[in-house]
């Protein structure tokens, strides 16, 4: 009898162990609000950071800005369940709808400050949140930056290659506008392979035009590697880079990906 009544006991205290997950309606401990939130219109500032021609451009962006560069600028509500979303961008006299807007900002607009604002509102979640009424507004604003002025992404980088992940070292990225010729520049400095790796001394001129691409050569380092894109994951920094070389007439191309953090 005692035997039994151990194995009985085990078997109970087994069972019991097993179900133990909030999120599951068969246990005893199911909590139906452990993933739900309250109605919020929180939202993202994201740009289509510099140089960045990847396609699908909403894959990777420098999100939660308050100053953006870019003239193409994406809002995004953090909120994904709500029935409706109503933007008021600036001054604009009409609001615009959806989960995330896309607003192309004029460049005699830049040096202003612009007030974002998201009106979210859905149907309550009172079983979890008795004082939410399915309505929240949030405003934010940010920074339309003035040409030459300093970028978020300008300074140095501390990391590695995809390819040589061991191989440790500083790249410093740097910006200019030619006002004259209305075009960006991207400088480089820092890469440690050398003139091989990149466009070699078939192009002749010291700022070249290269895939709608302006970068500037010579210098420090062999300042020519092609940036694609300048991404932010976390703490840490994410820089395409497209080395090319021309040889007997073919252009050769070779993609890296540099990862690191940004010390300066």
């Amino acid at each position: 009898m005692l035997h039994k009544y151990l194995f009985l006991l085990l078997t109970l205290n087994s069972c019991k162990d097993e179900c133990q997950d909030p999120r599951n309606p068969d246990c005893e401990n199911y909590n139906p609000c452990i993933d739900a939130k309250p109605t919020s219109a929180a939202f993202t500032i994201k740009e289509a950071t510099y140089l960045d021609i990847i396609e699908p451009r909403l894959a990777d962006f420098l999100i939660n800005t308050d100053s953006c560069y870019g003239s193409s600028i994406y809002f995004e509500a953090i909120q994904a369940d709500a029935d409706s979303f109503i933007w008021q961008i600036g001054t604009e006299p009409e609001p615009r709808y959806g989960k995330q807007v896309n607003v192309v900002f004029p460049d005699n607009l830049r040096g202003t400050n612009f007030n974002i604002r998201l009106i979210v509102k859905r149907k309550p979640n009172t079983r979890c949140f008795p004082t939410d009424d399915g309505i929240d507004t949030v405003i934010r604003s940010f920074y339309f930056v003035r040409f030459n002025e300093p970028l978020s992404w300008e300074g140095t980088y501390y990391g590695s290659d995809d390819d040589k992940p061991d191989s440790m070292y500083t790249i410093v990225l740097g910006h200019s506008y030619d006002a004259a010729d209305q075009e960006d520049i991207l400088k480089v400095y820092g890469v440690p392979r050398g003139c091989k790796d990149t466009v070699n001394e078939w192009f002749s001129t010291k700022i070249v035009n290269f895939n709608n691409i302006w970068f500037q050569r010579g210098g420090q380092d062999c300042d020519g590697k092609i940036v694609r894109g300048i991404f932010k994951q976390g703490d840490k920094y994410t820089i395409r880079q497209e080395y090319v070389t021309f040889v007997n007439g073919i252009f050769n191309r070779k993609n890296r990906v540099f990862t690191g953090i940004k010390i300066n």
